[in-house]
């Protein structure tokens, strides 16, 4: 049986389906369905891509997406291996809103909705005060059914109209630009790396994976991801060593090879153009 990549019928018999997940490591593949999703990791990190935004996750981590947005989780590394006690949980809700009425949503009065709804289609991290008070709401959902289920979620859209406390994940102008075929073959690619970013990664060797020549595979990449393949891998290593900076025993030489960087200058370089400032001033940021 082939991997569900593409969700294309609605997990829901009702509005809001929300469940507790508790696995080892996360393995669901790229994928996008017709819903909206809400995912709180209440226990885990590793690496999130929504549409062309790659960032680090841990818990507390709350993220919203809209409808045939692609998204995937990958865990860090230690979370695959065998003996690993590591363990993975979060809740995930899934809601449609379908049923709200089309004069209603177009009205003055909801003005600060509809722009919510627009942030939500690039998908939003949401941070800060906010956060928390959605995490409580979230809780209470799990609880409630039928009507309250509704209100709660009206609850959460209502408290994220109003506060600046979130941020957008993909950009403006991304639009989703895969198929079936598309998502089966950037999966992989995007598995790939994701095992691999601590190393040295060929461009051939990835073109291959792919079944495409090296020039072809170049095109194919910026047109899914609208970032070059260079571009994408650096970012998951910054990403990384920026977790890796948090650890006081490990010197910045060593984050920068751990991270798959095989100079310090360019290290450097990558890291300043991503972050806006320098690996060691990043660390002494931590510390204050």
């Amino acid at each position: 049986m082939q991997p569900l990549l593409i969700e294309t019928k609605t997990v829901l018999q009702h509005t809001i389906f929300i469940k507790e997940v508790n696995v080892k490591s996360l393995n669901n593949p790229l994928h996008f369905h017709n819903e909206y999703e809400m995912v709180l990791i209440t226990k885990s990190n590793g690496r999130r891509i929504v549409g062309d935004s790659v960032e680090n996750f841990s818990a507390g981590d709350l993220v919203i997406m809209g409808p045939d947005l692609p998204h995937v989780m990958y865990n860090d590394k230690e979370y695959y291996e065998a003996e690993n006690k590591l363990e993975v949980s979060a809740i995930v809700t899934y809601f449609r809103l379908d049923w709200l009425n089309e004069d209603f949503v177009a009205s003055s009065e909801v003005s600060q909705f509809n722009q919510l709804l627009k942030d939500i289609n690039m998908g939003i991290r949401v941070y800060g005060d906010s956060r928390k008070k959605v995490i409580k709401l979230l809780n209470e959902l799990l609880l409630n059914t039928g009507l309250k289920r509704i209100i709660n979620l009206l609850n959460i859209l209502n408290l994220l109209s109003e506060t600046r406390e979130y941020e957008c994940l993909s950009s403006l102008g991304y639009v989703n630009p895969h198929t079936q075929k598309d998502v089966q073959r950037i999966d992989k690619v995007y598995n790939y790396i994701m095992n691999n970013f601590t190393e040295q990664i060929p461009l051939k060797d990835i073109a291959m994976l792919a079944n495409m020549t090296t020039a072809s595979f170049c095109k194919y990449f910026k047109a899914q991801t609208q970032k070059t393949f260079t571009h994408f891998v650096n970012e998951v290593r910054i990403g990384y060593a920026c977790k890796l900076l948090y650890n006081d025993s490990l010197s910045i030489s060593q984050v920068c090879f751990r991270s798959g960087f095989n100079n310090l200058t360019n290290f450097n370089r990558n890291f300043k153009h991503y972050t806006k400032i320098s690996p060691s001033d990043f660390k002494k940021k931590l510390k204050i």
